[in-house]
């Protein structure tokens, strides 16, 4: 399975702009609650109608969505969900550590 890390934030942060949960999120796309978790911790990507609908809703460009600066692409095919998870858990103490140092 290949993640795109960078969707999965920008996913998290414009649901959180908008104030919305992750309920209420999928509610409005029409899928579960789980599915919506399931993108934002990167296990699975959204289809594009999904994202499509998502800039709609958080009334952002679909560029703005899945361009980054810095897109990285992770294969965690053969991790277990354990292991992905820890992957993941590793990015984000490590984006945490740079935030602090500048």
């Amino acid at each position: 399975m290949t993640i795109l890390y960078e969707l999965c934030e920008r996913i998290a942060e414009l649901r959180w702009q908008a104030r919305l949960t992750q309920a209420e999120l999928a509610k409005r796309l029409g899928v579960t609650r789980s599915a919506v978790n399931s993108w934002e911790m990167g296990l699975s990507i959204p289809q594009l109608k999904y994202v499509i609908e998502m800039s709609e809703i958080f009334n952002t460009t679909i560029d703005s969505m899945l361009k980054s600066s810095q897109q990285v692409v992770i294969d965690i095919t053969d991790l277990t969900k354990d292991e992905q998870q820890a992957v993941f858990n590793i990015v984000d103490c490590l984006k945490q550590y740079h935030s602090i140092e500048k």
